[in-house]
This record gives C-alpha cells, structure tokens and sequence, in this order.
C-alpha cells in the first residue's frame, strides 16, 4: 500500500506547530512599542529576546530527554495553550519584571512543544518522505512567525494597541482542543519503545559533527533574531519610520523564511545536507552587509531573499541531528531547534549592548560577521558540498 505523501497527522503537526510559533513573530513586533512605554534600554531588549529565547529553548532538550524515554502527547495541547497565552497577557504588563514573567510563560509552551512535536513527525513519516515531512513541519513554525508578526502589527493599529495581545489566547486555544481530540492521531510514538542513550552511543554517534552543527546553529540563530530585533528597531527608533512599515519588512523577512524552509529541505534530498548549509550562508553574507544601505522597494526585496536563504536551512540541520542521533530524535529535536536556538539570544544581548554604546547601525555592521563564521562551519561538516546520486 503506497504512503500517503500527506497523511492527516502531519497537517495537524503542521498546524499546531505554526500556531506555538505565532509568538514568536509578534514579539518582536511588539518591541519598539514596549521600549516606549517601559522605557528600557537596548540592553534590556535585548534581555527580553534571550529570556524569550531561553526559556522557549534552553531546556528542551530536557524535554526531548524525557520523551525520548516516555512519550508526553498531552504536552502538545497544554504548550500550545501556554505559548498563546504568555503573549496574550505581554501587552498587559505594568513592569519590566512582570513583561519578563509573561515572555517566561509563552516560552515555556514553546519548549514544551517543539521535542514531542518532531518525535510525531519523525514517526508518522515515510523513511523515503522524512526530509519532506520535516520540512512541511518547520514551514509550519515559521509560517507562524510571519503571521504573528503581521497580526500583532494589525492589531496594534486598533483602539486598544498593545492591549489587542489578548487575541492571540484564541487561536491558541482553539488548537489546543483540536490536538486534544486528536492525540491518538499525532503520537503513534506512543506505542514505540525507545532504548538507552548508552546503545544510541554504541551505535556511532559522531560528537565532534554534531557539535560543528549545533555551532553553525547558534550563529545563524543569532543573525536570525538580530535581524528580527533590530529590523523594528532600526526603522522606528533609529530612522524614525512607520512601525506599520517596519513590520512589514519584518513580515517580507519572516515569509522569505517560510518559502527557504521548505525548498531548502526539498533541495538537501537531491544537493545533500552539507550543500544546503554552505550555499546558505555564501548568499545570505552579501545580503545582509548591504540592507542597511538600501531604501523601498530594493529593501523590502532583499529581506525576502536574506530571509529565504538564512532559513533554507532549517528543516535540513534538524534532520542531519536526527540521522547523527538514531533513537534520540526528541534530543536532536531539543538540541537543534531548542537549546543552540535559545542561546543564540545571547547573542542578540550582545548585540544591544553595541546598540547601547555606539548606535544600531553599528549592529548592521558587525552582522555580516555572523554568516561568514556559519560558511566556515559548514564546511567541516561531513558529506560533499556537489551531491553524488
């Protein structure tokens, strides 16, 4: 019997997935408004994308740890719910400390989800499809992002401004229950006994590619949420723009992202994993050394392709920790699209400390840096960069 290229599970995967992720793009959006009304620093957005990042990302892998030894369907439908409601209630808050709360609560749903999420994708797709499959999941959570930064900057036009986050608690809910009704559905897992790390050892995990990986992660991370962060900021706070335009070239970044993921992962199949991460970074480098340098149309053309390519492989590296981590893949989930992930906000803290003492465009210049250090990496990583069928 022939496997249905897009079987139901892996729609709703998608779906939720893109839903969790909505956060993730209004937040961002939300920024240059939340520094005018807080009054805080660079530094201190800074602080609030690695809180966000963090706690969305850096225990993971403790997530995907425990699911990899006990499967946790019913985490699906209560980070959903978390992820909505975490930002749901940011526009709401009086203080910095009780902003950085609500980013806590938002993140934790987005940690909680993303490890068990992949484990159902990995498991309801075809060995032949699985490159497929993860790349229509990861379309999901960058779709996501493009939606939620284009509706919290809708919504922020509306009476009521940064109050109108509350909306986001309904299609979070919405979802929730419909993964809820459908759990048996999306965690055929359930049924799949998962060994010991020790065998996944035994079976030839190769740290030393794995941790070239997860480097390359974390500086492409970094570009990723720097040009998120700062692409507002820039054009509000520093050029004094639109923030309806602003958002708008953020939303063109953020759909290039969407339209990378899924051709990249398509690519990797027929190019090979190590292709996709080198010709990523050798076209994302001139771009992002010149947005600062353009105006209109040009721009707005430029972030759709920086975005298309920086994301273009996204898909491909969470799948290339899987492979290195047979039997662990809630782990590889953790490592790759959680934890290097969550510690690129580190860097984005770096970067508003440069904000803080020499201007934001002196985060422009030192960004291009970040891309030329992903293009080395990945040229140590195993595999050629000219496929061979």
């Amino acid at each position: 019997m022939k496997t249905a290229w897009l079987p139901q599970p892996l729609l709703l995967l998608s779906l939720s997935h893109m839903i969790t992720d909505l956060s993730q793009g209004a937040l961002p959006v939300l920024l240059p408004a939340l520094k005018t009304t807080l009054d805080l620093t660079y530094t201190q957005i800074g602080v609030i994308v690695l809180v966000q990042n963090l706690t969305s990302s850096i225990i993971q892998p403790l997530f995907g740890m425990i699911t990899d030894k006990v499967s946790l369907p019913w985490l699906l439908p209560i980070s959903i719910f978390l992820s909505g409601l975490g930002l749901a209630i940011t526009g709401f808050m009086p203080t910095y400390t009780a902003l950085l709360l609500s980013v806590i609560i938002g993140g934790l749903g987005v940690a909680g989800f993303h490890p068990q999420a992949s484990k159902s994708v990995h498991f309801v797709s075809s060995d032949t499809l699985r490159g497929r499959s993860m790349g229509l999941f990861s379309v999901g959570g960058n779709l996501g992002m493009a939606v939620g930064a284009s509706f919290m900057m809708f919504l922020t036009t509306l009476p009521g401004g940064l109050h109108n986050s509350v909306w986001f608690v309904i299609p979070a809910s919405v979802t929730a229950l419909l993964i809820w009704r459908h759990l048996d559905k999306v965690s055929p897992q359930s049924f799949h006994v998962i060994g010991k790390m020790d065998a996944v050892i035994k079976k030839g995990v190769r740290l030393r590619p794995l941790l070239i990986l997860l480097t390359f992660i974390f500086f492409r991370s970094t570009l990723h949420a720097g040009l998120s962060t700062y692409i507002p900021i820039y054009y509000v706070n520093y050029l004094n723009g639109s923030p309806i335009y602003a958002g708008y070239l953020l939303s063109l970044f953020l759909v290039g992202g969407v339209l990378g993921t899924f051709v990249g992962a398509m690519l990797s199949d027929k190019l090979g994993r190590k292709a996709i991460l080198t010709f990523s970074m050798v076209i994302v480098l001139p771009m992002v050394a010149v947005i600062p340098l353009t105006t209109g149309f040009v721009t707005m053309i430029l972030l759709v392709f920086t975005g298309f390519a920086l994301i273009s492989s996204f898909a491909t590296t969470l799948v290339l920790s899987q492979e290195m981590m047979p039997g662990y893949e809630g782990m590889a989930s953790g490592l790759t699209i959680g934890l290097t992930i969550g510690l690129g906000g580190v860097g984005v803290t770096g970067l508003g400390y440069i904000a803080d003492l020499y201007g934001v465009p002196a985060v422009f210049h030192i960004m291009p840096a970040l891309p030329l250090i992903g293009l080395v990496l990945s040229l140590f990583l195993p595999g050629r960069l000219v496929h061979r069928s």
